[in-house]
């Protein structure tokens, strides 16, 4: 029997070791595994399925992803169709999104004064209060406020002057929106209410070199008996605000009445005391 030159290396060691007859039984072993066909790779190869590409060469997705996109497309398209809700309708908010009597004006002049806001807005109706934002290390009005009405109705009415020009600015007027995120300013937040016998009122945003004597001459037409400023306890400076004792209730009324009146440079916040007491 005829035994392939390339088995040779293979066979000639083995045949020293072990003889002839297991030599030729080796190499005929050899000879039947060199002739079986090889399993092909071509039925893996075909078992895998094709990716599809487009015409950039790019794998497209599956046939159940791609009928989700085209879902999630049109679901796009619909609802780019349906019209926008008005702002300040309500809808997904609820109706409290906005301050009824309220509005905020913005992009005034630094220069402008209280009164020409005032004289601005009261075309529109009674003005209940009116709080200018200002910035904190000056005490400058930073051309933003907020106008509280008696009535709705002149809240409304307020928004036709969004646009006006003032000096070299143009005034926006739009409703005050609620926040419920985010906690606001203690400047924009309601006035505490009076407590049974109180006659002590906070006087807030105060100068720096405000003293006792400058708060007596401030509230001259009232019945002082004691102003008790606040101290920093490592600098022992003024914090920018006192509270003041009052003799009687008629006093304090007086005293109430000149909330955000303009002392040393700075609009004061006035408010009844709210006791520590339980």
């Amino acid at each position: 029997m005829c035994i392939r030159n390339r088995k040779k290396s293979t066979i000639e060691p083995f045949k020293k070791e072990h003889g002839g007859g297991a030599a030729l039984a080796l190499a005929l072993a050899l000879v039947m595994a060199s002739d079986e066909p090889k399993p092909a790779n071509k039925d893996k190869k075909n078992n895998r399925k094709k990716v599809k590409k487009d015409k950039w060469g790019q794998p497209l997705p599956p046939e159940s992803e791609e009928r989700e996109a085209e879902e999630l497309l049109e679901t796009v398209k619909t609802a780019a169709a349906e019209p926008e809700t008005a702002p300040g309708s309500g809808a997904g908010r609820g109706e409290d999104s906005y301050e009824a009597n309220k509005v905020v004006a913005s992009g005034m002049p630094y220069s402008t004064t209280e009164e020409e806001i005032r004289e601005m807005f009261e075309q529109c109706g009674p003005i209940f209060q009116l709080q200018l934002s200002r910035f904190p290390d000056s005490g400058n009005f930073r051309g933003l406020a907020f106008i509280t009405f008696e009535s709705e109705s002149a809240a409304i009415s307020a928004l036709s002057l969004d646009g006006t020009k003032m000096g070299d600015r143009f005034v926006r007027v739009e409703k005050c929106r609620v926040d419920q995120k985010r906690k606001r300013k203690a400047e924009f937040l309601a006035d505490p209410e009076k407590a049974k016998g109180c006659l002590s009122a906070y006087i807030g945003n105060l100068s720096w070199n405000v003293t006792e004597d400058d708060i007596i001459e401030c509230f001259n037409t009232s019945k002082i008996s004691s102003v008790r400023f606040a101290f920093d306890k490592i600098t022992g400076k003024s914090r920018g605000f006192c509270h003041v004792d009052f003799e009687d209730d008629e006093s304090l009324e007086k005293a109430i009445q000149k909330n955000q009146t303009e002392f040393h440079g700075r609009p004061m916040k006035i408010a009844y005391a709210v006791s520590n007491r339980s």
